[in-house]
């Protein structure tokens, strides 16, 4: 009878992982078309020929943002808008990096926890757009200017 029981209970964890499994991948299908489009149009109407990074960002409105290198060897980003649009290209150097963003953030206020720091684009052009949780365990969004790293607008205790 032990062994019966074993079987089963092994049967069900299997069912369920792979359940579990197929569902993530399904769901994930999606956000992996956009960003192979996304890696298509850039590697055709911009000189960025190796992809460093892909990542999303959806504000006004939705971009896939691209990192990669040039020919030369050149670090570059792209914000690639969802559906037709005119793809925005900067050079990576043109701005202030990730880590000034949070040093520059951390200078006015230091948070509870960071939930994310990424590129986005808006009206005034790129951004940075970092997510954190305050010590009132409150959500808040700080955006700064890429290309000098001033402040442009804070959302604050959500």
């Amino acid at each position: 009878m032990k062994k019966w029981i074993t079987i089963i209970v092994i049967a069900f964890v299997l069912i369920g992982g792979t359940s579990a499994f197929l569902i993530y991948k399904n769901s994930r299908s999606p956000l992996h078309k956009q960003s192979e489009a996304a890696i298509d149009r850039v590697k055709e109407e911009t000189g960025i020929t190796k992809i460093e990074d892909t990542s999303f960002y959806n504000g006004t409105k939705a971009y896939s943002v691209i990192i990669g290198k040039d020919d030369g060897g050149k670090k570059k980003v792209a914000w690639v808008p969802e559906g037709k649009g005119k793809i925005i290209e900067r050079d990576w150097d043109g701005g202030i990096s990730k880590e000034e963003a949070v040093k520059k953030l951390r200078s006015e206020i230091e948070p509870k926890e960071f939930l994310s720091v990424r590129l986005g684009y808006e009206s005034v052009g790129p951004v940075w757009e970092i997510t954190y949780l305050d010590d009132q365990e409150q959500l808040n969004y700080f955006y700064m200017l890429f290309s000098n790293g001033e402040w442009w607008k804070k959302i604050e205790n959500l």
